[in-house]
C-alpha cells in the first residue's frame, strides 16, 4: 500500500543557507528518477554543501532573485523554485528565468501551483515584467500548470536535450506581467 504524502504541514518559504544539504539531496533524488525532465545526469551532481550555501547566500542578498522551497516538515524539502533576473543590463533587467522541481510522490498535490503563486507574487516587487522558462516537450503536466498561470509557448528548441542516444525537444514558455 502506497502512503499518500501529507501536505497538511506543507509550507512555502524562502530558501535559507541551512537548506543547502537538503537541496542537494533533493536534486540527487530527482536526477536518479528514470525519465526525469531535468537535463542533468546523476554523476553531474557534484556540488558541495559549501558551494550550495554560497548560491543560497547570493539568493538571500539579491533583490532580483529568490528561491522558494516547499517544506513538508517531516519529509523536509519536497519542491523548489528559483527565479532570477537574467542580467542587470538596463535593456533586459526586467526579464527573469524560472526553474522548478517537485519530488516524486509529491507531484499532483498542488505544490507546483503553490510555488508558482509565490514566484508570481514576488516578481513584480523585483521589477520583473517577463518570466521565461524551459520545459521538456514530453512534460505535459508541467506545461499545463504553466499555461494555467498564463504562460505561453513561444518557441521549440529541436533536439535540444540528449538523453542516451535520443534527442528531445523542449519549449520556451513565457509570461508577461
Amino acid at each position: 500500500m502506497t502512503m499518500t504524502p501529507d501536505t497538511s504541514n506543507l509550507s512555502i518559504r524562502e530558501a535559507k543557507q541551512s537548506d543547502a544539504a537538503a537541496l542537494i539531496a533533493h536534486l540527487k533524488a530527482l536526477v536518479a528518477e528514470p525519465g526525469i525532465n531535468i537535463p542533468l545526469a546523476p554523476d553531474e551532481v557534484t556540488m558541495t554543501v559549501d558551494q550550495e550555501k554560497a548560491i543560497l547566500a547570493d539568493f538571500e542578498t539579491s533583490p532580483r532573485a529568490i528561491m522558494f522551497v516547499a517544506d513538508s516538515g517531516d519529509d523536509g524539502i519536497v519542491g523548489e523554485l528559483s527565479i532570477k533576473a537574467i542580467s542587470s543590463r538596463k535593456a533586459v533587467q526586467h526579464v527573469a528565468t524560472l526553474g522548478m522541481s517537485v519530488k516524486h510522490g509529491w507531484r499532483g498535490k498542488g505544490i507546483g501551483r503553490q510555488l508558482m503563486a509565490a514566484a508570481l507574487e514576488w516578481a513584480p516587487t523585483a521589477g520583473i515584467k517577463r518570466i521565461e522558462l524551459y520545459v521538456y516537450e514530453r512534460n505535459e503536466p508541467a506545461i499545463e500548470l504553466y499555461k494555467s498561470f498564463g504562460f505561453e509557448i513561444e518557441g521549440k528548441r529541436r533536439q535540444f536535450i540528449r538523453e542516451g542516444d535520443a534527442y528531445l525537444d523542449d519549449y520556451v514558455m513565457a509570461r508577461l506581467l
